[in-house]
């Protein structure tokens, strides 16, 4: 072949490739157009990416105060995973299947899970299961009350019970009381957890419509139960201590001792 034939092959091929170089550039340009529509909007039936989940959306509800025993555990939570701190640490927790109320497992902490339903919960850390948790009542607001409202120092804090009329309670028992300032009642009395309403005016307190759960437990919890919740219904005054205890005294001035 030829010098001259030669450079007239180069040449072909060079415009060649610079054709499909352009053919390329013009088809990628027609795609995008095509894939985004007119101003950049999707066209019908285009779906658009995905958004990142809204920060607010993942955020924690309030923290709950509770109390498992003698430790004290705040719970954070949403429908997704929990946030438990017990002893200066904090586990987060990923929702899991429950067939009551909500439960809460970690994968990085094998053993340890949280499960809440009202104001109760069940706590296990590192394979060790705490007692039954309950909420710790809510501080109220300070200020000026009502005539007759409950004072601030009873209604503060969960009470629990050291001695009923005279006798202290069974070891690793626990009964306790929280009065709500709206007038409710409730705590555990050492087999069955209970509700009811009370009354004030000065020193005087009355309990009325004490309802409790059914479970059965060994004898000699259930007879303290039956003698806390006796004593309790016959309460007409109360009384707080220069140590930070509560004293409820029935008419013939027996008592229920709480700290």
């Amino acid at each position: 072949m030829s010098r001259s034939a030669t450079h007239i092959v180069s040449r072909q091929t060079l415009v060649n490739r610079i054709c499909r170089g352009l053919l390329a550039g013009v088809s990628a340009a027609l795609l995008g157009a095509c894939a985004t529509g007119p101003g950049g909007a999707a066209p019908s039936g285009v779906l658009p990416a995905p958004k990142a989940p809204d920060a607010a959306a993942r955020a924690f509800g309030p923290q709950v105060a509770m109390r498992c025993g003698q430790q004290e555990v705040n719970v954070r939570a949403n429908a997704e995973q929990a946030e438990v701190a017990v002893g200066g640490k904090r586990y987060l927790l990923q929702a899991q299947r429950s067939a009551s109320g909500a439960r809460y497992a970690s994968s990085a902490y094998p053993g340890t899970s949280f499960w809440s339903k009202g104001d109760v919960g069940m706590l296990v850390i590192d394979g060790q299961a705490y007692p039954e948790c309950s909420t710790v009542a809510a501080a109220p607001v300070a200020g000026p009350r009502s005539e007759g409202g409950p004072p601030r120092d009873l209604t503060v804090r969960e009470w629990v019970v050291q001695s009923v009329d005279g006798r202290g309670v069974i070891d690793n028992s626990r009964s306790t009381l929280t009065f709500d300032p709206k007038g409710q009642i409730a705590g555990r009395a050492g087999c069955n957890r209970f509700t009811g309403v009370y009354q004030l005016q000065g020193s005087r307190l009355e309990v009325k419509g004490v309802a409790t759960t059914r479970m059965i437990c060994v004898p000699a919890l259930m007879e303290q139960e039956a003698r806390f919740l006796a004593l309790l219904g016959q309460v007409v005054s109360f009384q707080l201590q220069r140590d930070g205890g509560l004293e409820l005294r029935t008419q013939d001035q027996r008592r229920i001792l709480a700290r």
